[in-house]
């Protein structure tokens, strides 16, 4: 089991990276932030960089978690996606400032990224399966998955970004969160209306 401590440094390091982006952000303010010594933190990554690998890593991996709980209950692939979907919308706006940081790295070029983008790729093999299967079960007419799966990924992420972007001045967690039927109903609309013959 990991060690609770690790999860505090977590979240501190969520706030702190989103606030002053990974060269700006100082491990001594992490350490503030989560209320432990800067030891403590460096008794569990060795440095800074390794710390937001590890927080990155850890972002998708709840986010592939939750995307897998929600299509386990369906049988069709055309409802997997829409499942996976409403699990990538409401994952991201309930962790607004990390999916500010994972979606940042996801664009990005720095060499840090190459673990990252390899949870990353875990992520668009989960869509792109989804895709293929349709595919097979004739529920999805396209001819490259895995760059159907890219777009999904991009799509659904832009999304959610400009609509916390756009509320981050004036808008609540509530009024965020209010908009979140009315993304997912754009995303499957414009997806399905490419991989299908028939509205949703």
């Amino acid at each position: 089991m990991r060690h609770e401590k690790v999860d505090v440094i977590f979240q501190a390091a969520v706030q702190v990276f989103a606030e002053s982006g990974f060269d700006q952000a100082k491990m001594d303010d992490i350490a503030q932030a989560a209320g432990v010594a800067k030891g403590t933190i460096y008794y569990h990554f060795k440095s800074k960089e390794e710390l937001f690998v590890g927080l990155m890593n850890e972002g998708m991996k709840r986010l592939i978690d939750c995307a897998r709980r929600s299509i386990a209950v369906h049988d069709s692939p055309a409802e997997q996606l829409k499942a996976l979907l409403h699990a990538h919308v409401h994952f991201f706006i309930q962790n607004e400032k990390l999916a500010k940081l994972v979606l940042n790295e996801a664009f990005g070029t720095k060499e840090r990224q190459q673990q990252f983008r390899a949870k990353i790729r875990e992520y668009l093999n989960l869509i792109q399966e989804i895709l293929q299967k349709g595919m097979e079960t004739g529920e999805f007419q396209l001819e490259h998955p895995q760059e159907t799966a890219s777009a999904v990924f991009g799509a659904a992420s832009v999304v959610v970004l400009q609509k916390i972007y756009s509320l981050e001045q004036y808008g609540t967690q509530a009024s965020v969160e209010a908009k979140i039927p009315a993304m997912i109903d754009s995303l499957q609309r414009v997806f399905f209306s490419g991989l299908t013959n028939h509205k949703t």
